[in-house]
């Protein structure tokens, strides 16, 4: 062996020997750092992909004051080109023999990185580089020269032969130089990745698709971190040819405008905003006034280029510093105690963070939750400096969101110190977090975002640093028990008291389904009294299964107290199921013996009634006498106590002066006809006008018996003895034909009034008590006289007269009033409260309803403003035929009406809304 190997070396002259070994001395630690650098490719391509692109960036930038770039990837080949100053040699020669002096001179102070170990990483393209471009004379300015090599990596894991492929570039680049003319701003410098020749288990093709795809994402940031780069242009084979330019910055607004072209085809500038303090940037990019969404695999850090790897950094924002110390891969900042520039850099970053916010707060620009995505489990993934980060930055960030008023809350701007957000904690779903944000949302309407945004505040805010802000289901009951009622719930929630009951009923139905035991530790659960007043589901409060309104005010009048304050509220006994246990109901039965026991207590003490318990007692009667008292049969089973001892309670009622009067109406035989007087609506005065004039009664009573003025049939008698003439009978005939046609419109006119007192008292009656703070009112149907309805202020005594008016279908026919209907409309004691209601009738009387009625009734205020002069002029008439003369104007069967033009009428006609407030300022006077 030895023989032959000295046969084989032979061949080698001692000379090339030495000058073979100078060369792998000389090239031994440039081979050996090029081993270190291209082994571990494979395993980092992940990174790597992406980071390409930005190396090739920052070689071209560093070395330039501005720069054009252009990306083309063919079939096979992708090619980078930029329009940058001319190589230096050193420059070449940190390419072929990447051992650079760190402290050549040539190297500028601004420069982002070298043509060292950030340029080799680019072999994730390929082992083979082609470079070409044009190097500088150092000594003569103005001479160039033109130069092209390989940089062949293939076998990167042998120290030899990467030697052997540093000698080659180096013989082709001292072999092949030529002068050169040198045209500044053209694209000389050259670097082409042939993809087929790709390092083990690469795919170059895919890692170009790769860095493209990502460049295109950063390139926004990029032109606005690095200012010297003022385009690129993306040219692919197949894919449409993009070009992006610096096209306007203004450090002013904060605004970097970047051009796009597509096919050479202007597209809307892409909008970066930006804020600073001293050399630190934050920005974001806009779109459509609204801030776009960062990418989750986007660098956070930027130093000029994005720091690829530091995509988790907990920043809530893109941050770039030209003073940032990056880790040795260039993919993070150190924050150990020693690392005080990048420190200062992100405590500035927060400075110019709150500038930003600021600005786009006042600008009106939209989805603002796109800069607060500070996480606490990625600043507890920081390599180091995680409990600095979390004690300055950020703690210095929550003060700033607890100052800046930016969210925007239904267009009203608040900070997170007032702001609530639903949240649930467990079970989380898109659908029931929505579910929740609508059952509460109404109590925090201006200190919760809008529903279309909710969501996404929802998924960028960490509540485990924001502790105030989520807004849980115990806090929204918290706020609806101190709202005690559904008074107070209305105004809180600015919503009528129809629309508050309906969202506490779904509101209830959310706590009883999700914490059920919210709603015995809190009162929210609404019973029936006036205010609505809230009591938890162990209080005294039962569901309503029929409680009759007539009883409670009975047991109200005798207890004193307010039956409905043991009531459910309708609407949620209605609206909520199984609220309450099965066993907590109330019914007519159970209130009626609870009014029953009353009795009992005063019986089995021997004590009489109490004044309050009297009042009661006469409102039980008016109850029990429509069931038909005394001879109900289901008397005894309900009240029992009263059933057996009612004659008692009646008489301790009595003083001696009213019990001999009962005994007086006994014994008149008239207890039916003065017990129907009593129940009706005549007054106390004007039954006192019919007793002193009862002498005139009994005649009235006779004529009405007998058909006919007596008078008139007795002179009929004794003209016709035998028999009374045709002619007479015809018109007798006549007249009752008219009376017939009188009663039918009376039955027509009748229905009408009918049909009105149930439509008002159904839709209106009960809002007219609320807003005159009563219990009740009494609406009387008179259906004749000098009006047809009354309804009365059972406190004050004070009436409103409604006169009911019906016409025939297309009427045109004047409106005729009685005298009595008229001396009323203009009597100054009843002017105010007196209204004419009009309404035209349907073709067919069948075809009306109460919807009808209350949608075409007119109500005509103040009648008697117009119509006093009618009355003057009646007075005028009646005076004149009234004089005490011996001769005098006699007007005999004379029937007076105050007759009032139909469209007149029609068009002082108000609304049956206008009517109810019209009623309700009468019964409060």
């Amino acid at each position: 062996m030895e023989e032959n190997l000295s046969t084989q070396e032979s061949f080698v002259s001692f000379e090339d020997q030495i000058k073979e070994t100078e060369i792998e001395k000389k090239l031994s630690i440039p081979a050996k750092r090029l081993m270190e650098k291209l082994e571990p490719i494979p395993s980092k391509i992940e990174s790597l992909k992406y980071r390409w692109f930005w190396e090739l960036i920052q070689n071209a930038s560093d070395f330039n004051s501005e720069v054009d770039i252009e990306l083309e990837l063919q079939e096979n080949t992708l090619i980078f080109r930029h329009n940058g100053q001319p190589f230096k040699i050193v420059d070449v020669e940190n390419l072929i023999t990447p051992d650079s002096d760190k402290d050549d001179e040539d190297i500028d102070d601004d420069y982002i990185g070298r043509f060292g170990s950030g340029f080799i990483s680019t072999h994730a393209l390929s082992s083979v580089i082609t470079v070409q471009g044009v190097v500088k004379d150092k000594y003569r300015d103005k001479v160039h020269y033109k130069f092209k090599f390989d940089l062949n990596r293939s076998n990167y894991n042998s120290k030899k032969l990467l030697i052997d492929s540093i000698q080659e570039s180096e013989d082709q680049f001292k072999k092949g130089y030529k002068e050169s003319d040198y045209l500044p701003g053209s694209f000389d410098t050259i670097f082409s990745y042939d993809l087929t020749q790709g390092l083990s288990n690469i795919k170059p093709k895919e890692i170009a698709m790769s860095g493209i795809d990502y460049a295109i994402k950063v390139l926004p940031l990029v032109f606005t971190f690095l200012p010297k780069l003022k385009s690129v242009k993306i040219i692919q084979n197949g894919i449409p040819e993009k070009h992006f330019y610096q096209k306007e910055r203004s450090d002013e607004n904060g605004l970097c405008e970047i051009g796009l072209k597509i096919n050479a085809v202007p597209q809307n500038d892409i909008k970066v905003k930006y804020a600073k303090e001293q050399d630190v940037i934050v920005a974001r990019e806009i779109k459509n006034n609204v801030v776009t969404e960062y990418a989750e695999e986007i660098a956070v850090l930027f130093l000029y280029l994005p720091l690829i790897g530091s995509e988790k950094f907990p920043f809530p924002i893109s941050i770039n510093s030209a003073a940032f110390k990056p880790e040795t891969e260039r993919n993070a900042i150190s924050l150990s105690d020693v690392s005080i520039e990048n420190k200062n850099n992100l405590l500035n970053g927060v400075k110019a963070y709150k500038k930003l916010l600021l600005n786009l707060s006042e600008e009106g620009i939209g989805n603002l939750y796109h800069l607060v995505q500070l996480k606490s489990d990625r600043i507890k993934a920081l390599p180091n400096g995680s409990d600095w980060f979390q004690k300055n930055i950020e703690k210095e960030i929550k003060v700033v969101l607890d100052e800046v008023e930016f969210v925007n809350c239904n267009g009203n701007p608040i900070s997170y110190a007032k702001l609530k957000l639903p949240f649930i904690p467990e079970n989380k779903t898109e659908s029931r977090d929505l579910e929740f944000y609508d059952t509460v949302s109404a109590l925090i309407i201006n200190e919760v975002p809008s529903r279309s945004e909710y969501l996404n505040w929802l998924k960028n805010i960490d509540f485990t640093i924001f502790k105030s802000v989520p807004f849980r289901l115990e806090a929204a009951v918290k706020m609806v028990a101190n709202s005690q009622n559904l008074v107070h719930l209305a105004e809180n929630i600015n919503k009528d008291e129809e629309e508050t009951v309906k969202w506490l009923a779904a509101f209830i139905k959310y706590v009883k389904v999700n914490d059920n035991g919210l709603l015995t530790k809190y009162n929210i659960i609404p019973c029936q009294s006036e205010q609505g007043s809230f009591v938890n589901r162990d209080a005294e409060i039962f569901t309503d299964n029929g409680v009759d309104v007539d009883l409670i005010e009975v047991y109200n009048k005798m207890k004193n107290q307010n039956y409905r304050f043991k009531l459910l509220n309708k609407t949620i006994n209605k609206e909520v199921s199984n609220l309450l246990p099965e066993a907590k109901f109330k019914t007519w039965e159970t209130i009626a013996k609870e009014i029953d026991e009353i009795f009992r207590l005063r019986l089995d003490a021997n004590s009489k009634l109490t004044k309050n318990e009297i009042d009661g007692l006469t409102l039980l009667v008016k109850w029990l006498k429509r069931k038909g008292f005394p001879n109900w049969t289901e008397l005894p089973i309900y009240f029992p106590t009263f059933n057996s001892s009612y004659t008692s309670f009646f008489l301790e009622s009595f003083d001696d002066e009213e019990k001999v009067k009962a005994i007086t109406i006994r014994d008149s035989g008239k207890q039916d006809s003065l017990l129907k007087l009593a129940e009706s609506d005549v007054t106390e005065e004007e039954l006192n006008k019919v007793v002193e004039s009862i002498s005139d009664i009994k005649q009235i009573v006779n004529i009405i018996d007998s058909g006919a003025n007596l008078e008139q049939l007795t002179e009929l008698s004794l003209l016709f003895p035998n028999k009374i003439p045709s002619q007479i009978m015809d018109f007798a005939r006549e007249e009752g034909e008219k009376k017939r046609d009188f009663d039918t419109k009376s039955k027509i006119g009748s229905d009408v009034e009918k049909l009105f007192k149930s439509a008002f008292e159904n839709n209106y009656l009960g809002l007219i008590v609320d807003k005159v703070d009563l219990e009740a009112v009494d609406f009387i149907y008179a259906g004749g006289g000098s009006y047809d309805f009354r309804i009365t202020n059972p406190e004050t005594g004070q009436s409103f007269y409604i006169e009911m008016k019906s016409v025939k279908n297309g009427n045109t026919d004047s409106v005729k009033l009685a005298i009595s209907q008229l001396e009323r409309a203009v009597n100054p004691k009843y002017i105010e409260h007196y209204c004419i209601a009009l309404i035209e009738r349907t073709k067919d009387i069948k075809d009306m309803d109460e919807a009808y009625v209350l949608k075409n009734l007119k109500f005509i205020q103040n009648p008697g403003t117009f119509l006093n002069s009618v009355y003057e002029d009646h007075k005028k008439v009646i005076e004149s035929t009234s004089k005490s003369r011996e001769a005098k104007l006699l007007m005999l069967n004379a029937d007076f009406r105050c007759s009032i033009d139909y469209q007149f009428l029609k068009s002082k006609g108000k609304s049956i809304n206008e009517l109810e407030i019209a009623i309700v300022n009468s019964l409060k006077n």
